[in-house]
């Protein structure tokens, strides 16, 4: 029984489809796995603004045109480049334990603390989230635009004179770019990193590997069972959902990180200004959360929402990014 699986054409994402792969094999060790790298319309334009060709969402749209029209079977994909809201012919089948989900700041000199990043220091980052809370809590920073894979960011360090660049820390550690023994790690490159867990809040979904496969497909649906983890699924689901309140994206200046502390499952959410300028945060937590996951996500985009998180949102939606060189 053969699978077809659907991945980006990057370094990171075919590694991510081969975690997908062993861990499905790890279930069911007689099936067998094709993997499919698709070269999506995010990655043939690399060289547009991200949110004016569509946001995170061209990483996803051809893979899962692939899904629709029945070339692949699963794709796997990393969940905060994953809409909110999916086709309604599609589903999430598997999400992967989820790995570190917060931001790192990585640069050729050694920075023991955020506040120790020298003034004006160029920062380069495409995300309008980190964008936001950078700039709130360093307005003296200046935001350079970077597109690309990690890679290739990690070369812009160099190419665009910037003191700094953000990634996130899971795709790192899922090539091994983070350990000393690595001929190709950031330290055998001359790079530091920043761990930015007490600075920035992440994407929805950040850290977590998701499968997702065509909702009548119960054969694939099946499989992917075997090796979903059921508390990444519910930290993902109430993030997602805390997102669709909001009527956000993941493009937005919007962070969410939903976690488990003994026993209560714990929300915290954020909207920024592109500017910096404003910041809302709010959280809420339940200890009856898999029943009560709508709600708890309710409860956190409501009291954002109150305090006029709306505005900040469709101020980013009517203007995109605002990079300061």
């Amino acid at each position: 029984m053969e699978f077809r699986v659907g991945t980006r054409n990057s370094q990171l994402a075919l590694r991510q489809s081969e975690l997908v792969v062993s861990a499905l094999q790890r279930q069911a060790p007689d099936a067998e796995f094709a993997v499919t790298p698709i070269v999506t319309a995010g990655d043939r334009n690399r060289g547009g603004n991200l949110q004016v060709i569509g946001g995170k969402g061209v990483f996803v749209k051809d893979i899962e045109r692939e899904l629709l029209e029945r070339r692949i079977d699963i794709a796997a994909h990393s969940l905060k480049d994953v809409q909110p809201v999916l086709p309604d012919s599609l589903t999430l089948g598997c999400f992967l334990p989820r790995d570190n989900p917060f931001d790192c700041l990585i640069s050729p000199y050694e920075i023991g603390d955020f506040s120790q990043i020298p003034h004006g220091a160029r920062i380069g980052t495409n995300s309008m989230r980190r964008q936001g809370q950078l700039l709130h809590r360093r307005p003296d920073l200046q935001i350079v635009a970077i597109r690309g894979n990690i890679e290739t960011r990690l070369h812009k360090i160099e190419t665009e004179h910037l003191d700094a660049v953000v990634l996130a820390q899971a795709g790192l550690r899922r090539l091994g770019l983070d350990r000393s023994d690595n001929s190709d790690s950031l330290h055998a490159h001359g790079l530091h990193m920043l761990s930015l867990e007490q600075v920035l809040l992440p994407a929805a979904g950040q850290g977590i590997i998701a499968v997702e496969c065509r909702a009548t497909d119960e054969r694939t649906r099946e499989l992917l069972a075997l090796a979903d983890d059921r508390t990444t699924r519910i930290a993902a689901t109430i993030e997602r959902e805390f997102m669709r309140q909001l009527g956000g994206s993941c493009s937005f200046p919007i962070g969410a990180w939903a976690h488990e502390e003994r026993g209560t499952m714990m929300l915290r959410g954020m909207v920024a200004s592109l500017d910096g300028t404003h910041e809302f945060t709010a959280e809420a937590s339940s200890n009856d959360y898999e029943n009560d996951y709508e709600s708890l996500a309710a409860r956190v985009a409501s009291s954002l929402i109150d305090d006029g998180a709306l505005a900040l949102i469709e101020a980013a939606s009517a203007s995109g990014p605002v990079h300061h060189k």
